[in-house]
């Protein structure tokens, strides 16, 4: 199953308590394998208008609210231009397009670089209701993942850790800033991990949610994308975010 139209519940927790969680659940959950590599490296860049339009919807509670971004799985080289919807029900929708060399549908030209925003990714908003002419990169985030499916329940659940952030400084120009010689700020989180449960229903109990809430862990909204702003736009908007941020051992 593909859960491109599924309930999300997150939890972030230490690497110490995500190696006691994958210990557990070995009888519940099988994991999924991707060119038999557990493992899986994924490269994101995520595209917004100058002024953070995307990040402030989120920021001000927005139910309806959506993140644009080109994806690239390192261990295979697919690449997709991606359009990932939060719906007022709690449901997230997404929205692909592959991009890379091995795509064949549509005559759709692969990416030359992935902070390219051009005329497909365009169309790919327009055509579900999404202006988005003059957005571009704000942030690349390089990340790990363990995905692992349910055995008994249609639920996928990823682990993600070795998150990383990237962003480089531009001037009025939209050029790279050059003052110090320092235009890219690159920060990591070496000691956090985020698991997600996928599922299409919003009521099932598995042995995930009974394994945190057996360690008194409450489900915690977690967005990459809204962390990494933070952390990287120093003007950016980020009171509703300060706790979470507090939270983090980065460097």
């Amino acid at each position: 199953m593909s859960f491109l139209n599924r309930y999300d519940t997150k939890f972030v927790i230490k690497n110490e308590t995500a190696l006691d969680f994958l210990r557990k659940l070995s009888n519940d959950y099988s994991v999924l394998k991707i060119d038999d590599q557990t493992i899986q490296n994924y490269e994101t860049i995520y595209f917004d208008s100058d002024d953070l339009h995307c990040f402030n919807l989120h920021h001000n509670k927005r139910a309806r609210r959506f993140k644009v971004r080109t994806r690239k799985y390192l261990s295979n080289g697919k690449i997709f231009n991606e359009i990932k919807q939060k719906l007022n029900t709690g449901k997230t929708l997404k929205i692909r397009q592959r991009r890379d060399c091995g795509n064949d549908k549509n005559n759709i030209p692969p990416l030359e670089t992935l902070n390219d925003f051009d005329s497909h990714f365009k169309i790919l908003g327009e055509n579900n209701g999404y202006k988005i002419d003059h957005f571009i990169p704000q942030l690349s985030v390089f990340f790990s993942r363990i995905t692992l499916l349910n055995k008994n329940f249609p639920e996928r659940m990823t682990l993600d850790f070795g998150l990383r952030y990237s962003h480089t400084k531009c001037n009025n120009f939209g050029l790279p800033a050059t003052a110090n010689g320092n235009s890219e700020i690159t920060i990591a989180l070496p000691h956090t991990a985020i698991v997600e449960l996928k599922r299409e229903k919003s009521s099932e109990k598995t042995f995930a949610q009974n394994f945190f809430r057996s360690i008194h862990k409450e489900p915690s909204g977690f967005s990459k994308y809204t962390i990494g702003i933070c952390l990287t736009h120093e003007n950016a908007k980020k009171n509703r975010f300060l706790p979470r941020i507090r939270s983090l051992s980065y460097e």
